[in-house]
């Protein structure tokens, strides 16, 4: 029997949830409704595969595909930045220039000037390219805030999402369509994160831009990204077990998704929960969805020492993390935050306290591969 539209979402008690643990966690409810039914009845096991589907020039790769997280403002005035893609990467994505802010800053105009050049800059240079995102709290425009009714704001998602998916069709093969959805901690939180679009548009919000990703352009892959899925203890089993629980939700209404996006940043002094990890992935593959890394990039601000400590903590952290990811079979992709150390968003953010450079990148600042890059690109070579 097809959905009832206007079913409300049930949001689970996340309090009973952390009590259960995180097997019980997995089955309770988060995201469950869908207001505009998806065209696409089952189609979330149509994209199962776990391989990014090539298009056009795109170049062959033994292994899995590397790709990194390009910037316009330093692919134009840099011309070493935007050659190290050529010489490194497999697949480019533009970092922000697809955000929602940042296409259409006011209701009037949109601006796709920029990600076009970075989305013809991959497709003439037979490079995979992937989207990110339709929907994020941190990157919705001011003038959608200011709309008063539910109608507007859901017309004007609506709108964004299928322009945008139009507008790229077949050259933006995999999309993360939602971003950061669930709550930083879910047992204090509750599920779901608190955000313009779950106060004002509910839950719905999250199977609504899928629905509507998948009727723009039916081809392309649809990805559930966030952060936070690799660690050992029990706020990351929690959140696994959400993401666990919003995806099969979905599948129960018929709306697409295919695969969830481990962000990868990698605090270093975290452990890494390779079992733990392993045992999401199989349980994704056994609901027929895939796992692609989206956002690789290291956080070494507690690491002592200078970059030989830095590039042996790099090293385990990511053996461990390729250990876990790797178990349950090839991810789509792995993308890195970035190519180089010269342009990173930790510098800024996570500054260390002995004022020694940062190392969060595949590329130091001289543009020289890091040994753990090495690793990583040897390991992906014979997945």
């Amino acid at each position: 029997m097809a959905p009832n539209p206007s079913t409300p979402i049930a949001v689970g008690d996340p309090a009973r949830r952390a009590a259960a643990g995180p097997a019980a966690s997995g089955s309770t409810g988060i995201a469950r409704t869908l207001t505009r039914r998806s065209a696409l009845a089952g189609a979330a096991a149509l994209a199962a595969g776990l391989a990014l589907p090539g298009r056009g020039t795109a170049r062959t790769h033994a292994g899995i595909p590397f790709g990194g997280a390009v910037q316009a403002e330093h692919f134009d005035s840099d011309p070493s930045y935007r050659q190290a893609f050529l010489d490194h990467c497999d697949l480019v994505m533009p970092m922000n220039e697809l955000k929602f802010s940042l296409l259409r800053p006011n209701r009037e105009s949109w601006n796709f000037e920029p990600a076009d050049r970075l989305v013809d800059f991959a497709i003439a240079n037979g490079r995979l390219c992937r989207g990110t995102t339709h929907v994020w709290y941190g990157a919705t425009p001011d003038w959608i805030t200011r709309l008063e009714s539910e109608r507007e704001i859901a017309a004007a998602l609506g709108e964004h999402v299928e322009r945008v998916s139009d507008r790229y069709r077949g050259r933006v093969t995999d999309w993360d369509v939602c971003n950061e959805v669930i709550a930083h901690d879910p047992a204090s939180e509750g599920p779901l994160r608190d955000t313009f679009w779950l106060r004002r548009l509910g839950p719905r919000h999250i199977p609504d831009a899928f629905a509507l990703a998948a009727r723009a352009d039916p081809s392309a892959t649809l990805t559930l990204n966030d952060y936070d899925l690799e660690f050992r203890g029990s706020r990351y089993d929690l959140r696994r077990a959400t993401m666990l629980s919003i995806v099969r939700q979905m599948q129960d209404r018929n709306v697409p998704v295919h695969r969830v996006g481990l962000q990868a940043h990698l605090y270093l002094e975290k452990e890494i929960d390779v079992e733990g990890l392993a045992r999401f992935g199989a349980e994704l593959k056994a609901l027929g969805v895939g796992l692609v890394v989206t956002e690789l990039d290291l956080i070494d601000w507690q690491i002592e020492g200078g970059p030989a400590e830095q590039d042996a903590a790099a090293e385990r952290s990511v053996s461990a993390f390729l250990d876990g990811l790797l178990d349950a079979g090839r991810p789509a992709a792995v993308v890195a935050w970035g190519i180089t150390d010269r342009y990173s968003w930790i510098s800024d953010v996570m500054p260390r306290e002995d004022g020694k450079p940062e190392r969060p990148l595949p590329l130091d600042r001289d543009y020289r591969p890091k040994p753990w890059y090495e690793t990583l690109r040897r390991r992906l070579a014979t997945a």
